[in-house]
């Protein structure tokens, strides 16, 4: 299905930066330029943490494995813009899954590693997915027998598919379909009209445009944004292009195959170079750095919190890879060591995202207002995102007097994709557009300079927060949390720990006369079968939820007030 604009895929193509090639097309011409050059490779402790002995594959072996598994994909009856979920940890498994499903002209629909079966059934639901591919477990959370349950559960959902070792019963095991794949041979073309490149490759749910979104109920207020092969190439070519990836990198990434993040900072950049990438889940930073030694990497993905870390342990190694630390939302300064070269990583929400070397090793760079290209310091560089902050005035008293403008970041361009999933006429009228093809990020900023115009990242300004890869709609959490028994009312907050990040916590009002035990009301919680990043890691009782006049949660200094609680 075309999920590109036709206005837009004339100006972006006559730019260079679109065509007509597909990410399974790529990796076919890797096969033929370099077959027997290293692909894909496994963390070495890969048993550890998942299923399944860790590989290496050639680009040859690659193509074979993609081939084969897009073949069965046909066989079992799979046809081309089926949507396909995806949870996986990054695996070589997964990296070939998702290509397949590129090659079979399958949709993939992202569940992150945390979600669990009440998430899954929504993300199924939403996309109308005809099919699940999974691992069967990874870090104690298994995967396989959960959405085996969610299949049970849907009609819709025709087969589960899983890879990586002992697989639970019930559950298409994917590594029959690899010992087999030199004889399964290559799978028909898929049937697209038009420019190839321009049908959906990935669909998620993320949150509307528009200021409109946020006055409409949490339930109306997320639907599922596709992406196209050329969006993604061209969020690919960011990173690909700053980060000075080539066909000698070897990339280390420690994000899954889902999310800008784990495609378009990892698998995108990799496959355009024909390059190597190696892929895990690390426990530690020093797990991350070991892994990244003992390849000789030159580029190793960190999020930006542990960034320096990092690069520390590598400098044991006598390691000089660069870092692409992939920054979060919230503001904060992270220095980097000196002679580290590192490409600060800034995640545009579901849109897109910004990639920056640093000429400090201490600070960021301020990020570029106008037309955005890669690399930066290049008067020729293609055109890839195009960035406004248009300005909130109910926001500015939360920007610090030292910065002379509060608004939200709004993106259009090549890598931004759009709201135009097929749905119903009704659903269709409630989905605001900008006329001019801006896209709200819900990411607020902070003006950095007026010439050059620049900005810094400052915070959500929507009613959401990113935990790690899953975006959370908090008004949507605060109904769940007061539907759970016991309480008079709750709401959702965030706090942030210096190890882990942030992280939810539930304020909670417990009914009156009441004694209320927060041990069982989080296993009532748990017992929604939300995922694991909804989960409050704290639980504190107050007398009332704080609200402003229209009723909205006053969270940030109710999370003030309660942190400093003794």
């Amino acid at each position: 299905m075309i999920v590109a604009r036709e206005d837009e895929s004339r100006v972006h193509t006559a730019s260079g930066v679109w065509g007509r090639v597909t990410l399974d097309q790529i990796v076919a011409k890797n096969a033929a330029s370099r077959p027997d050059h290293p692909a894909l490779i496994d963390f070495a402790d890969r048993a550890v943490w998942t299923h399944g002995d860790p590989e290496i594959l050639t680009w040859r072996e690659l193509q074979i494995r993609i081939d084969a598994l897009a073949a069965f994909f046909h066989a079992v009856g799979l046809t081309p813009d089926t949507v396909i979920v995806f949870q996986t940890p990054p695996t070589v498994d997964s990296v070939v899954a998702f290509l397949a499903a590129s090659r079979a002209g399958l949709v993939v629909a992202p569940l992150p590693l945390g979600a669990r079966e009440a998430d899954a059934v929504d993300l199924c639901r939403a996309t109308g997915a005809k099919a699940i591919l999974t691992a069967a477990e990874t870090d104690g959370e298994a995967h396989g027998e959960r959405l085996r349950t969610v299949a049970a559960e849907l009609f819709q959902i025709r087969f589960v598919f899983a890879a990586g070792g002992d697989v639970p019963d019930g559950l298409v095991d994917l590594a029959m379909v690899f010992a087999e794949a030199d004889g399964l041979g290559a799978p028909p073309e898929p049937a697209r009209r038009g420019n190839p490149a321009d049908h959906a490759l990935t669909v998620e749910i993320a949150a509307l445009p528009g200021e409109e979104a946020g006055e409409t109920s949490s339930e109306t207020r997320r639907a599922p944004l596709p992406r196209s092969h050329n969006h993604w190439i061209a969020t690919g070519l960011m990173t690909l292009l700053e980060a000075r990836i080539d066909a000698d990198s070897v990339l280390v990434s420690p994000f899954a195959p889902s999310g800008v993040a784990g495609i378009g900072v990892a698998v995108v950049p990799w496959l355009l170079a024909g390059a190597t990438l190696v892929a895990g889940l690390p426990h530690a930073t020093d797990r991350l750095a070991e892994e990244a030694a003992s390849h000789g990497a030159s580029h190793v993905v960190a999020p930006l919190r542990f960034a320096r870390r990092v690069a520390e342990r590598l400098a044991l190694h006598r390691n000089d890879a660069a870092i692409l630390a992939v920054g979060e939302e919230e503001p904060g300064e992270w220095p980097m060591p000196q002679g580290r070269d590192t490409v600060d990583i800034t995640l545009l929400g579901a849109f897109g995202l910004l990639a920056r070397r640093r000429t400090d090793p201490l600070l960021p760079r301020p990020l570029p207002i106008g037309i955005v290209g890669a690399p930066a310091e290049s008067e020729f560089a293609p055109p890839l995102v195009d960035l406004r902050i248009k300005a909130l005035a109910q926001r500015a008293a939360q920007m610090p007097p030292n910065r002379t403008l509060g608004g939200e970041i709004q993106v259009r361009g090549a890598m931004v994709p759009h709201f135009n999933w097929p749905t119903t006429a009704q659903e269709r009228r409630h989905r605001p557009r900008d006329p001019d093809g801006w896209m709200a990020t819900g990411i607020g900023a902070r003006i950095v300079s007026a010439q050059p115009p620049t900005f810094e990242v400052g915070g959500r300004v929507d009613a959401a927060v990113r935990i790690g890869q899953t975006t959370i709609d908090l008004e949507a959490l605060d109904l769940l949390y007061r539907s759970v028994g016991g309480i008079a009312d709750a709401a959702a907050l965030v706090v942030t720990d210096d190890l882990d990040g942030p992280g939810i916590a539930a304020a909670v009002v417990p009914k009156s006369g009441v004694r209320f035990d927060a041990d069982a009301w989080l296993a009532a919680v748990e017992a929604t079968r939300i995922g694991l990043p909804r989960l409050p890691r704290r639980v504190f009782t107050v007398p009332a939820i704080a609200r402003g006049p229209s009723g909205r949660v006053l969270r940030g200094g109710m999370t003030q007030h309660l942190m400093s609680r003794p």
